[in-house]
């Protein structure tokens, strides 16, 4: 059952055209999804804070539903990973890993071996956060790098980011970590 629940929930809603070429339309569905993703996540930490009281019973019964909502979660998370892409396919954003380059329209600019892992990270996972021990473990593999080189890093991409005006930021919050935020408010 729980298979068929993550089928259904990675699929389009009603409406969805990822063929899109507005990119407005985009960012209207990513919108969507991250609400629905806010959503399940508050009801997921609900339903986990609230397993404990039930009785034995209601305990087998609401992990079914645990499963139910992380499989709609990770389905949604798809989705929205799936607009982002669009949204950068629609605002003219180019990575080539072979020659480590990124373009944006008609800028592009050549970056070291660890800045695009970063970028390519930041792109495969954005709107989510990571610390820097996440990033040097995930992004680049290399636990024995320093948490000042992961800023280091984050700063010199963010000037690139700058230069090639690519509207997006590379945001850090306290207990979070870092993060690649489209700027909303970017025509």
């Amino acid at each position: 059952m729980a298979s068929g629940i993550r089928k259904r929930a990675s699929t389009a809603l009603e409406g969805e055209d990822i063929k899109t070429s507005h990119w407005e339309d985009a960012r209207h569905w990513m919108s969507i999804y991250d609400d629905l993703l806010r959503f399940k996540r508050g009801l997921l930490a609900r339903v986990a804070r609230d397993l404990p009281t039930l009785s034995p019973v209601a305990q087998g019964a609401a992990a079914d539903d645990l499963r139910i909502i992380e499989d709609q979660l990770e389905g949604y998370q798809a989705r929205l990973d799936l607009w982002y892409q669009r949204v950068w396919e629609l605002k003219g954003l180019w990575l080539d890993p072979e020659t480590r380059m990124v373009r944006h329209q008609d800028a592009e600019s050549h970056l070291t071996k660890r800045e695009f892992q970063l970028l390519e990270f930041l792109l495969d996972h954005p709107h989510r956060f990571f610390s820097a021990d996440q990033i040097k473990d995930r992004a680049w593999a290399e636990p024995a790098l320093f948490p000042e080189e992961v800023r280091n890093y984050v700063r010199r991409l963010r000037k690139i980011l700058a230069d090639l005006q690519i509207p997006c930021d590379i945001v850090n919050r306290p207990q979070k970590g870092y993060s690649l935020v489209f700027r909303a408010d970017d025509p």
